[in-house]
């Protein structure tokens, strides 16, 4: 499992320095985040009333854990 954590946070790094996250739309609620993956593009959701983080990404929706999108816009809030 760290493995794979080492992992996402590379991909998070990778996407940082490459400039593929804009923050679209910031309300009094939510910040709206597009990321661009290698073949899409992820909507990437930070709940702020909550404090939750959601991304449309395969690897959230089916681990509910954070994935790069989310790693990598956790940064630019």
């Amino acid at each position: 499992m760290e493995k794979l954590s080492g992992e996402i946070k590379g991909k998070a790094l990778k996407l940082l320095k490459e400039n593929k996250i804009k923050k679209e739309l910031e309300t009094e609620k939510h910040v709206h985040f597009k990321v661009q993956g290698k073949s899409d593009v992820y909507s990437v959701i930070f709940d702020k009333e909550k404090n939750k983080w959601e991304c449309e990404c395969r690897y959230w929706s089916l681990t509910q854990k954070d994935c790069s999108h989310i790693i990598a816009c956790k940064t630019l809030v």
